[in-house]
């Protein structure tokens, strides 16, 4: 139901990696169609930690739906994306005129705070290693490709890139990587990180 109701505008193409300024806007909302979109928050020092990854079908910013309070992160592209967006008062009266496009919000508010408190446990009990296993799951399970018995992640993310992730130091993250092609938990196919059984990399988190 809100795909077909925010498709109804003029859809927002964006290449890999680029900021989606229409997003500072507080008084719209946005459909992602295609592609993956990162929430992210900028520190006093300058340091870049992902919040959130929305995948396709997303609303966001989901937090502000329905709150005045101008959006004070970032919203990049992972991938090429395709976004529509509309004003949050039409969306508003399409919630309380159609109870089921409410629940589809509430389903994505749920899946946002699953996201944010399994991140948040990450980055307070577990170390630099647990994070860049968890994130590199993450990345799998969004832009994973099975290839005969590995997972391969088929968008190449460099060292710099999961420190922005993971709000590391590309340093740290560089360490930790390489611990896992030491322990041949993952390895690199043309750039691409390849993981050979995805099971054995999740035991590293469990």
């Amino acid at each position: 139901m809100l795909d077909s109701f925010l498709k109804q505008s003029k859809p927002m193409l964006y290449r890999r990696k680029e900021t989606i300024t229409e997003a500072d806007d507080f008084n719209r909302i946005f459909f992602l169609n295609q592609g993956y979109v990162r929430l992210y928050t900028i520190s006093g020092e300058g340091a870049e930690l992902t919040l959130h990854i929305f995948p396709p079908s997303s609303i966001f910013p989901i937090l502000w739906t329905f709150e005045p309070e101008p959006n004070k992160y970032y919203f990049e592209s992972l991938t090429p994306v395709e976004v529509y967006s509309c004003e949050k008062n039409k969306l508003r009266q399409l919630v309380a005129e159609k109870p089921d496009a409410g629940m589809e919000i509430l389903q994505q508010l749920s899946s946002f705070s699953q996201s944010a408190i399994k991140k948040l446990e990450f980055k307070i009990f577990g170390g630099a290693y647990q994070q860049i296993v968890a994130m590199i799951l993450d990345l799998a399970a969004c832009f994973g490709k099975n290839e005969k018995e590995s997972t391969i992640i088929s968008y190449w993310f460099t060292h710099q890139d999961i420190a922005s992730l993971t709000g590391l130091s590309r340093e740290r993250v560089t360490i930790e990587i390489n611990h896992l092609l030491n322990k041949k938990l993952i390895y690199y196919d043309n750039h691409f990180i390849a993981i050979p059984r995805l099971q054995l990399l999740r035991s590293e988190v469990e």
